[in-house]
């Protein structure tokens, strides 16, 4: 596994998959990028792991596959648990 250091967090994005009622699978979705905390660096206290966030990827450098290393400036904001939302 690859640990970050410092100001640095691993997620791993997340793709919602959109359906019709019919069945029909959209590429397109209108849902912002979110993503997965994996891993945290030493220096990160704003998030923990397997909380789901909000991204801007042009900071983010991939690792493989669907995980990628950003600073954790690069976290736009956290999803709450959608139950827990009144």
């Amino acid at each position: 596994m690859y640990t970050p250091l410092h100001d640095k967090i691993i997620v791993q994005r997340l793709e919602k998959v959109n359906q019709t009622s019919s069945g029909i699978i959209l590429k397109s979705s209108p849902e912002p990028d979110r993503a997965k905390v994996v891993a945290v660096g030493p220096d990160v206290e704003e998030v923990v792991i397997d909380e789901e966030v909000l991204v801007n990827w042009n900071g983010a450098i991939k690792v493989k596959d669907d995980l990628y290393t950003l600073k954790v400036e690069h976290v736009v904001g956290v999803f709450e648990d959608e139950a827990s939302v009144v």
